[in-house]
């Protein structure tokens, strides 16, 4: 079973124990938790979190299957230097629908990688995962994230006024949405021929 997928310099890998340390750095970090549903957090919080789904991508990964949840860790290709991290996860009660989801590293803002997440997880969900439908959301004032999934061919399906509160103040969370249907055959060959 693969792994790992490439593109250029980037490597996107399902997420280990030995991720764990960089990624709660990252989250631990107010700039890159700012416009999240959730942080910035402790080491012990992010650690009591991811290794329950670490632990489930290892046994699928140990039986041949793929995982039900999966977390992938962002990386440069020649240097091993972390990235960020990416992820699918599947919405209850509607087989083939996953969330994405996505945090790059401050240190790695605006070189591309945010987008190339993006696509990878487009590539993911419906060619590994047989996905039919790839649901966002990012906090109104996201602009990066809004235009990252914007340029990976989501469409805009709406907002939840006051969904969450930060600093004493609320946010509006905005809903996209891309279904299978909508990638041109070209596109989707394009994915497969850069990934597989």
């Amino acid at each position: 079973m693969k792994l790992e997928w490439s593109k250029d310099n980037i490597v996107f890998s399902y997420c280990t124990e030995a991720d764990l340390k960089e990624i709660a750095e990252m989250l631990s970090k107010e700039s890159v938790c700012k416009y999240m549903f959730f942080g910035p957090t402790t080491e012990e919080d992010t650690i009591a979190y991811f290794s329950p789904l670490i632990s489930s991508i290892e046994g699928s990964l140990k039986e041949d299957k793929i995982p039900h949840i999966n977390v992938f860790t962002i990386r440069e290709k020649d240097t091993g230097k972390f990235i960020g991290q990416c992820a699918l996860f599947p919405i209850e009660f509607t087989n083939g629908n996953y969330l994405i989801g996505y945090q790059i590293d401050d240190s790695q803002w605006r070189k591309g990688y945010g987008s190339a997440a993006c696509e990878f997880l487009v590539y993911y969900a419906f060619n590994v995962l047989d996905a039919f439908r790839i649901t966002g959301d990012c906090t109104e004032g996201n602009v990066a994230s809004e235009k990252t999934m914007r340029r990976s061919g989501f469409q805009s399906e709406g907002r939840q006024r006051k969904y969450w509160s930060h600093n004493g103040k609320w946010h509006d969370r905005l809903l996209f949405a891309l279904l299978k249907k909508d990638i041109s055959k070209e596109r989707m060959e394009a994915l497969k021929t850069t990934y597989q």
